[in-house]
């Protein structure tokens, strides 16, 4: 089958939001802490360099490495295109998450070892290709699955 889905990441205000909300969160859990001024600096640096690149890469899209469009294909595999204009060809892992609100793809490239997570949020998706990527996550990639486990490939 030589059928594709094309999806286009646009930037999301809700994620961003989520990624304040939570690192404002830890933030002042810190504070509370009973630390020493040292510790609670290194951490709250960390968790500043956290946000910085989450943000960047996740939500607002601005990193050279973020996502800016995936191209599934049959059997599990996609393409991804980064920011920069680099593409990379991965797999769809099976501990990809679907549901109606929130979408993450855990995908692991063909030339690393480590996967690469794409969060995807109905604000940063155009609603029809969000909806035609979750049923294309649920449906084709078990059909796939399934087809590949009865001819005995895994």
């Amino acid at each position: 089958m030589n059928q594709s889905l094309l999806v286009h990441l646009r930037p999301s205000l809700t994620l961003t939001w989520l990624l304040v909300i939570a690192h404002g969160v830890i933030a002042i859990l810190l504070s509370l802490l009973t630390l020493t001024l040292g510790i609670k600096s290194t951490v709250a640096v960390i968790l500043l360099c956290s946000f910085i690149f989450y943000v960047r890469k996740d939500a607002l899209l601005l990193s050279r490495n973020a996502v800016v469009k995936i191209e599934l294909f049959g059997k599990s595999e996609c393409h991804l295109t980064a920011r920069s204009g680099s593409r990379k060809v991965c797999q769809i892992l099976e501990e990809t998450f679907v549901s109606s609100h929130l979408t993450v793809m855990i995908l692991r490239p063909r030339t690393k070892f480590l996967p690469i997570t794409v969060v995807i949020l109905p604000d940063n998706v155009n609603s029809e290709e969000f909806r035609q990527l979750r049923i294309w996550l649920r449906w084709r990639y078990t059909f796939d699955k399934k087809v590949l486990n009865r001819e005995g490939h895994e």
